[in-house]
């Protein structure tokens, strides 16, 4: 039997079943988390803010930041703690905003990777071990899905509910870390889901709050795409806003709500050829995930997603598109 499971978790609540016999009533606002970094030469060096992601057929991208800039991009790997017998060497970056600057971002890929097997791994020689679960080669495969995190008592409370599962990949469909131009708040973000995120594949697409507008700023997603790459050039697209991957038996498709998709834009014309490629005998199953809903029971935000919805929808209808997530406005 073919089966693909998620585990839906909002940020207010988490729905399991229930019958509904009121109006939802949303919960107060939680207090703001901000995970701080300890500052000491040791730590200097050392791997912060490591999170994992899906790069090509079994590979994983590993992505962790160092405040020291001389630090190296490399990762050892193996399947016994303590124990590496293979090493793979990364790219780096960084970037400045007004008066912010960024440690050193490094994205390592490492891999082939056995599928359904537990890794052991270090970042650049420095800090602690982690540790990751690659998925299964074919279904039952099990995704958690959240959007809108933040960092409030709340994200601490939905990681928890999502930490309790057995998960193979989380998807987030836009809105990560509510930085909203305040570059540290990217930081703590990266700190506060490091437990989850070093351990299992976060797949993530863009939302508003990762656009950060701001006078004489080129690059409005300096630091979401600094911080978050995914694998956009292994699946043929020329923008980190929008990509796709496989992963036992489904191909995921993430859609970039804030990046042109009119019908002579670079996303329209990848959406197309990638659609094309999908091979239903080998990926039977047919994900597409995006931030703004296209439909909407929200009345402050009625119609927002109607421009997208007009110019990609019917490719998707066409592709027979088994499930569609978006951003859930309440």
């Amino acid at each position: 039997m073919e089966l693909i499971k998620f585990i839906l978790v909002t940020i207010s609540t988490l729905l399991i079943s229930a019958t509904i016999t009121a109006e939802y009533v949303r919960p107060l606002p939680r207090n703001t988390l901000n995970i701080q970094w300890p500052w000491d030469s040791k730590s200097h060096s050392y791997p912060q803010q490591v999170h994992i992601s899906l790069a090509g057929d079994k590979h994983m991208r590993i992505t962790w930041i160092t405040e020291d800039k001389h630090s190296s991009s490399f990762v050892e790997y193996g399947t016994l703690p303590g124990r590496y017998d293979s090493m793979a060497e990364g790219e780096c970056t960084s970037y400045n905003y007004l008066l912010y600057s960024s440690g050193k971002i490094h994205h390592t890929v490492i891999g082939p990777l056995e599928h359904d097997t537990v890794y052991f791994y270090r970042c650049g020689g420095q800090g602690p071990e982690f540790q990751l679960k690659t998925p299964p080669a074919q279904y039952p495969i099990t995704f958690a899905v959240a959007g809108d995190l933040g960092q409030t008592g709340w994200t601490k409370s939905t990681l928890d509910h999502i930490d309790q599962c057995k998960y193979d990949v989380y998807l987030l469909p836009g809105d990560l870390s509510y930085a909203d131009c305040m570059q540290h708040l990217w930081d703590s973000f990266g700190r506060l889901v490091e437990p989850l995120a070093s351990a299992r594949p976060w797949m993530v697409t863009e939302g508003n709050h990762e656009e950060e507008n701001i006078l004489f700023l080129t690059d409005e997603f300096v630091s979401y795409n600094s911080r978050w790459k995914m694998p956009f050039e292994e699946s043929g697209s020329t923008s980190n806003l929008y990509y796709s991957f496989e992963v036992a038996g489904v191909h995921v498709i993430m859609l970039g709500s804030y990046a042109d998709y009119d019908e002579s834009s670079e996303q329209y014309t990848w959406l197309m050829a990638d659609l094309s490629k999908v091979d239903r005998t080998r990926t039977p199953w047919l994900l597409v995930l995006f931030h703004v809903p296209w439909y909407n029971s929200n009345r402050a935000q009625q119609g927002a997603g109607d421009d997208m919805m007009a110019v990609m929808e019917p490719l998707l209808y066409a592709a027979s598109v088994d499930l569609v997530i978006a951003e859930t406005c309440v």
